[in-house]
């Protein structure tokens, strides 16, 4: 029996095979399976010693390294539930104020904190009084028997992406969790062949899910941290062809990011021919972004069936759908009004004034059953968009102590995800959010067309900026970074005039703030509603 085959994650350590190392660049650190398993349970006997209680929920507040997943595996193996919590600041206040919502939320009476976030840590104190703050190091040795865990028990609590006022506490079992990793690994074709070179935060499905599939199929993992990558995205390129990578994964901007890095001197001598898929999910797939990963990295032996768009979300424990591997990416061109008016995916060619690109995340992975409905509720057929739902053993339950969310989130037993898609011979493909639709004036666009129409525009910060509606006005509002430097009248008014002239409205406003001021979620999504309400709008 393989560590994917086991019950419980409490089960997994021990099952490990030899090559499921994780390696620490940054810090020089190496974590093999017989130091993970040895440790974790050292670490179970101590948040057992120190209060900790099977079925409670415990925070985990670390910076990437070994303690992560002794922690992760401390904690499932004391029969608690881990939820991996994101500092969100660098101010500790700022931090505290926005975590403590989640902790209330989870009703934690522990929360592991690495000295790293000891300030956020005190601070998060005024707020929970009754938290009880441990160091990640707290091992015992322990004698006698850890708690039973059972397939069905709460193993880990996902907090979504830019959940802060009410927080949604995403409930994942064991068993969830498993089937989530048995799917992911399977429909990949993960094995100990694969070498993962991973940056994305633990605190993020992503980046958690991700190395835990990789891991279990008995491959090995280099951890970067998110800074790390940030700074110097050409030096997690070299880092693949050092360690001959096989597996990297990423949101959209991420590849972005370098693609732009590239330049002679980064691909001199750089072989990456080993590298076999680029998850590009998190965030919607674009297709410049495909296009420029495949042209900029050939030169390195990068095929282009390397750029692997997938679609996912924490409720689904990462994985929704998937291409088959070693197939090229499929984008397609579509009438963008017909698309938003009429729900209807017509082709055109790719020159059309109002062509939408949007590009295929796929097929349901191993498991996992998915359906398109109308505003009717009746399935959509191929071609016609609707919300995707989704249903399986790798789906949630619910959402942590909150009967009303997790009632408005399934419609039988299907989970409605508020994304919406449509199906073009077999494949997924998602045209943007239910929620964040802009409906002025009796018509409807996707707040993606308008950003793409100004985030290339000369003057706004590195593409950065938002777009929603303002229904009391019927206006479109745009919300662009714009620098100091910058002529801010001159820039508004150009982009103004672009998303009127292009869309055909004249009812555009446009604003322009600081660079950095425009809120993202862990994984670079922007953050519409909470734009809309920094702006007062």
């Amino acid at each position: 029996m393989t560590a994917l085959d086991r019950p419980t994650l409490a089960e997994v350590p021990a099952a490990l095979g030899p090559h499921a190392t994780l390696a620490y660049p940054g810090t020089g650190d190496l974590l093999t399976p017989k130091e993970l398993d040895a440790a974790s349970a050292r670490r179970a006997h101590a948040l057992l010693a120190a209060g900790v209680r099977p079925g409670e929920v415990v925070g985990l507040l670390l910076p990437t390294g070994p303690d992560v997943l002794l922690g992760l595996f401390g904690v499932v193996r004391a029969g608690a539930a881990a939820a991996m919590l994101a500092p969100h600041s660098a101010d500790p206040g700022v931090a505290a104020e926005r975590l403590a919502p989640a902790v209330r939320r989870a009703r934690m009476r522990h929360l592991i904190a690495h000295p790293d976030f000891a300030a956020v840590a005190h601070a998060l104190l005024a707020h929970c009084p009754s938290l009880t703050v441990l160091e990640p190091g707290l091992e015992t040795p322990g004698a006698g028997a850890l708690p039973t865990v059972d397939a069905g028990d709460l193993a880990v609590v996902q907090f979504t992406s830019g959940s802060t006022g009410h927080p949604k506490g995403v409930m994942l079992s064991h068993a969830a969790i498993l089937a989530g990793l048995r799917a992911i690994a399977t429909t990949a074709a993960f094995s100990e062949r694969d070498v993962m070179v991973n940056w994305a935060p633990h605190f993020h499905d992503l980046g958690l899910f991700g190395v835990l599939s990789v891991l279990l199929a008995g491959g090995g993992v280099h951890m970067l941290s998110p800074l790390a990558f940030m700074r110097r995205p050409a030096g997690t390129l070299r880092l693949l062809a050092e360690t001959g990578g096989t597996i990297m994964t990423g949101p959209d901007f991420a590849y972005r990011k370098i693609a732009a890095a590239l330049t002679p001197s980064t691909l001199d001598g750089l072989d990456l021919s080993r590298w076999r898929l680029a998850f590009n999910g998190a965030e919607p797939v674009r297709a410049d972004t495909v296009d420029g990963f495949q042209k900029g990295l050939a030169p390195a032996g990068v095929a282009s069936s390397v750029m692997y768009p997938v679609y996912g979300m924490a409720e689904a424990t990462l994985a929704v759908t998937f291409p088959a591997p070693g197939t090229e990416p499929r984008v397609v061109h579509v009438d963008r009004a017909r698309l938003a008016d009429d729900h209807l995916a017509v082709a055109v060619a790719e020159g059309h004034a109002d062509a939408k690109a949007l590009v295929a995340v796929g097929r349901p992975v191993t498991g996992m059953n998915l359906r398109i409905l109308d505003e009717n509720g009746e399935e959509c057929a191929p071609g016609r968009l609707g919300e995707i739902q989704i249903a399986g053993p790798a789906v949630t339950s619910g959402y942590l102590h909150d009967p009303a969310a997790t009632a408005a989130a399934f419609d039988g037993p299907w989970l409605r995800t508020g994304d919406l898609g449509v199906e073009l011979d077999g494949d997924l493909f998602i045209a943007g959010r239910r929620k964040e639709m802009i409906i002025v004036r009796g018509q409807n666009h996707f707040p993606q067309d308008v950003e793409d129409l100004v985030r290339e525009a000369p003057g706004v910060h590195r593409g950065r900026c938002v777009a929603f509606a303002d229904p009391a006005t019927e206006h479109i509002v745009v919300v662009a970074e714009l620098p100091a430097a910058a002529d801010h009248a001159a820039v508004t008014s150009e982009l103004r005039a672009r998303v009127a002239d292009r869309l055909g409205l004249a009812a555009v406003r446009v604003h322009a703030v600081k660079p950095g001021r425009l809120p993202t979620t862990t994984s670079g999504k922007w953050q519409r509603d909470l734009a809309r309400t920094l702006l007062g709008e």
